[in-house]
């Protein structure tokens, strides 16, 4: 997962296409991270469950997997979520996915210091990035267009709350020479891992001493 800096806003779902700014595109100065609206709620049919679900929960650990596009967030209430790629299939993959976030959070769950951060806030938002396609052509105006996708955003109990995101790319590359030739974008949703009974079962022996 790459920390990538982010010149835009947010999008709300239902705003017009207009108010959206693109990573790639000039535009006026983002909100404060003090100021930003909450995203509004999302009135479609979605993927996954209520990310509001986790609104007041403790995080305490994330694992990032080596293998696919899965982060793994354990709560101080011994419940784990994972925020996953919408459509990935890890039989059948298709064009390389991955997970990306603002280079602040990236700070944030890559730092040596044991995480203890309340979520304040969390909701699917929907951003708008430049997406292209130069399999066929290495010109890099023909086959660009504007991709809408949902992603999620977090605001922890820190110093100076703020909203932080997680997005999903779609990349593929000519690896001799180096050069991305497709970028675009997936919806992430967020999903509760249900841990087995004999997990459950160890952790409530170890946890009240019973043998």
């Amino acid at each position: 997962m790459s920390p990538v800096s982010r010149n835009s806003n947010y999008l709300y779902l239902n705003s017009n296409a207009s108010d959206a700014t693109s990573s790639n595109a000039s535009a006026s100065p983002p909100l404060s991270p003090t100021t930003r609206r909450r995203p509004q709620p999302l009135r479609i049919n979605y993927v996954g469950i209520d990310p509001g679900d986790i609104i007041g929960k403790v995080l305490k650990r994330v694992r990032q997997s080596s293998s696919h596009p899965v982060l793994t967030l354990d709560f101080a209430d011994n419940t784990t979520f994972q925020i996953l790629v919408d459509g990935y299939d890890p039989v059948h993959r298709g064009i390389p996915k991955d997970l990306e976030m603002d280079s602040c959070l990236h700070d944030i769950f890559t730092s040596d210091q044991p995480l203890d951060l309340e979520i304040l806030d969390c909701a699917l938002i929907t951003l708008s990035d430049k997406a292209f396609n130069r399999k066929y052509s290495r010109d890099p105006h023909e086959e660009q267009w504007d991709q809408k996708h949902l992603a999620m955003a977090f605001k922890f109990a820190e110093e100076r709350p703020q909203w932080h995101c997680i997005w999903a790319t779609m990349e593929e590359y000519d690896e001799e020479a180096g050069v991305c030739l497709f970028r675009s974008y997936d919806d992430v949703y967020l999903e509760r891992l249900q841990r087995s009974s004999k997990k459950r079962r160890k952790n409530s022996v170890a946890h009240t001493g019973r043998q």
